[in-house]
């Protein structure tokens, strides 16, 4: 399982982590404590990965689960 320093470098300093079971949960939208715990408290992995896919049997497996519902300001994304 993967250490705080080692989530922290990957997703940034500002990201917050919460774990339940084999899953840690980083939550990269700042949220409060509250919405925190209540996200790391009802998680279901049954409900959040149901759809049966690769990538859903992926992250299972892999246990990461990121939480981003942070609002985009209307900016320009430029591709490459």
């Amino acid at each position: 399982m993967l250490s705080d320093e080692e989530i922290l470098f990957l997703y940034g300093k500002s990201a917050v982590i919460s774990r339940k079971n084999h899953f840690i949960f980083v939550h990269l939208d700042r949220p409060s404590a509250e919405l925190v715990r209540v996200r790391t408290e009802t998680f279901d992995p049954d409900e959040f990965f149901n759809c049966g896919c690769s990538i859903c049997k992926l992250m299972r497996e892999g246990g990461v689960v990121i939480f981003d519902d942070s609002a985009y300001e209307d900016e320009e994304i430029l591709l490459e």
